[in-house]
């Protein structure tokens, strides 16, 4: 899970196991799945995505993130320079939500699929 400051919206993408039929033969894949909240300038999600996604198990994940965002100080910008996590640099960093730490890291667009390794 991720802030896009750009297009103030928090991306919230997982996979999930899905039962294909091909030739008579049942397996599964990893399909790709994605939610998008837009946050408003004041910090607050938009109502209408508010509603379209309430009872989504993933939204209270996505709410507190927010909050955690808006502690930050991170709307509409954040204020502070934080750096990569993995690497360092302090150019092009945005905010993603560790779920097994419950914690914000900032990576870089070069390290966004990256797992960097956290102290808690």
């Amino acid at each position: 899970m991720r802030f896009d400051q750009e297009r103030k919206r928090i991306i919230c993408r997982w996979e999930e196991p899905t039962k294909v039929v091909m030739n008579k033969k049942e397996g599964y894949i990893n399909r790709s799945r994605m939610i998008t909240v837009k946050v408003n300038d004041n910090g607050k999600l938009n109502s209408k995505d508010r509603r379209r996604h309430a009872d989504h198990p993933l939204f209270p994940i996505i709410s507190r993130f927010n909050q955690m965002l808006n502690t930050m100080e991170c709307h509409p910008h954040c204020e502070y320079e934080f750096m990569c996590a993995v690497c360092g640099t302090v150019h092009g960093v945005s905010p993603h939500f560790d779920i097994e730490k419950q914690a914000i890291v900032w990576l870089c667009k070069e390290h966004l699929d990256s797992s960097p390794k956290l102290d808690a």
